[in-house]
């Protein structure tokens, strides 16, 4: 804490009569809270004074006399907003394993602290045991919502990824839907008037069948009829418009009269019957059929893909589930996938080695979605810097003695000998600055070990190899969970 944060104004000297008041000092004797005045040292802060950095040495405990701290993350909003007020106790706790602060304290209103350097907690301990006790607990509750936190920073970080993708994937087919539905509207007018033109025209019994029949061989809606060519398709429009000139009908109608799949074979008897203007009618009323047909077919089809996107989310998340069912692997990793289907459908290639006849699981399927979640991610973007199709991820799916083996293996550049050992420790990444928190694969580990399973890390340049072993049995309460293989 450095000096020039610090105001002397109204920064009363610490009394063994104001520290007693406060509930965490009640349990211990006068001379534990003399001692306890004569190491801790006042300071205060103004309303916006930052009191620790992040990134700066966790060197100090301290006891909020008065006022109100907050601690953030500046460079990731997502980071858990803490908040700490009178009466609390901050910084290194005893038994404490933290070496630098995890983000920025500012004080929010006038505030006076007591401040000791953590090295004098050691001795704290044998001189004010009931406080070093309630300490521990409060470490321990501290530790206990920081992971809650940071699971739920990680849940969102994951969410926010996969939500991008989602609108995009379902913005094309929702206007998709949205376009055809207004060019339906605007057919079906059309195909009105063109109707009631028809309406006062004398139109034989035969003529009406002969349309009538036509219509029913354009029931299916395709854009490349008889799977002809461009060419080929192009001499064929050619021909039906020179056919309907030699029979007095418009000749804008033949690139829609062959799409449709109508030859002149098909027509020449309703010009036989019909004169050209009601056959031109005749022939604009099946051609608008056909429209109809196309539009509710890609409305269907865009509805079809929304659909089953909502279902995917809803299986990726496991809504309407218990939190420990029976839980099968391989849909899940390919739920997964689907959610990054925005990204890696553009030069990734992706290969699914599955087992086919894994038995399930007893898991929260919508944790280990989180697992492949962290590791999809991971690898795309460790793999983001290498040209368009020479980027491989391959998931793999076996069976072994007792468990079931997921492996996660990229042909990225790998992760370095000397770092492969703290890619599990929170706050530990490789991203940039504003790209990575460092809680991926540390929520992944708490994961993986309260499914009492192991994970294993292989990795070379060319090729990096995440193994996730899970048990088929679930394991007796009070067990132990896992530790890394």
């Amino acid at each position: 804490m450095s000096t020039d944060q610090t105001t002397e104004k109204s920064c009363l000297r610490l009394t063994v009569e104001e520290l007693s008041k406060f509930p965490l000092f009640a349990d211990d004797d006068a001379a534990a809270i003399q001692w306890l005045v004569d190491r801790f040292e006042v300071v205060c802060y103004q309303p916006g004074d930052i009191f620790i950095e992040e990134g700066d040495p966790a060197d100090r405990f301290f006891f909020i006399l008065e006022g109100e701290l907050h601690y953030t993350r500046p460079n990731d909003p997502s980071f858990p907003f803490f908040v700490s007020k009178e009466g609390e106790a901050g910084g290194v706790l005893p038994f404490s394993r933290m070496k630098v602060a995890r983000g920025r304290g500012t004080a929010v209103r006038y505030s006076r602290l007591a401040v000791m350097p953590s090295s004098e907690l050691r001795e704290l301990v044998y001189r004010a045991p009931n406080l070093a006790q309630k300490l521990v607990g409060q470490m321990t509750d501290r530790t206990r919502e920081m992971t809650k936190s940071e699971e739920r920073s990680g849940k969102l970080l994951a969410l926010g990824k996969l939500s991008a993708g989602l609108a995009h994937e379902l913005n094309n087919p929702a206007s998709a839907a949205v376009r055809s539905a207004a060019l339906l509207r605007e057919t079906l007018s059309k195909r009105r008037k063109e109707a009631l033109a028809m309406k006062g025209e004398v139109v034989p019994q035969a003529a009406q069948d002969l349309i009538v029949s036509l219509g029913e061989t354009i029931s299916e809606c395709v854009n490349d009829p008889g799977g002809l060519d461009a060419l080929q398709r192009a001499d064929l429009e050619s021909d039906m418009s020179d056919w309907l000139e030699q029979h007095q009908i418009p000749s804008d109608l033949a690139a829609d009269l062959v799409e449709a799949r109508l030859t002149t074979e098909k027509m020449a008897p309703i010009t036989e019957l019909l004169g050209p203007e009601t056959a031109t009618h005749g022939l604009r009323l099946l051609i608008y059929d056909h429209h109809i047909l196309c539009l509710t077919r890609e409305i269907e089809e865009a509805s079809r893909r929304i659909s089953e996107l909502v279902q995917a989310v809803k299986q990726y998340s496991y809504m309407d589930q218990v939190p420990v069912s029976e839980t099968d692997i391989e849909p899940g990793i390919d739920v997964t996938l689907r959610m990054f289907q925005h990204q890696l459908k553009y030069g990734f290639n992706v290969k699914r080695s599955f087992a086919g006849n894994l038995p399930k699981i007893p898991a929260n399927g919508s944790e280990l979605n989180q697992i492949w979640t962290n590791f999809i991610d991971n690898a795309i973007s460790a793999m983001s810097a290498m040209p368009a199709g020479e980027k491989t991820l391959e998931i793999r799916t076996s069976l072994e003695p007792g468990v079931v083996l997921v492996e996660f293996i990229d042909n990225g550049p790998g992760v370095p000998p000397e770092i492969q050992g703290r890619i599990f420790e929170p706050f530990f990444t490789t991203k940039p600055v504003g790209e990575g928190t460092g809680l991926g694969l540390d929520i992944v580990l708490r994961i993986i070990r309260n499914h009492h399973g192991t994970i294993r890390l292989e990795s070379r340049p060319g090729r990096t190899n995440f193994q996730v072993r899970l048990p088929l049995v679930r394991p007796a309460p009070g067990a132990q969970p896992s530790k890394p293989a």
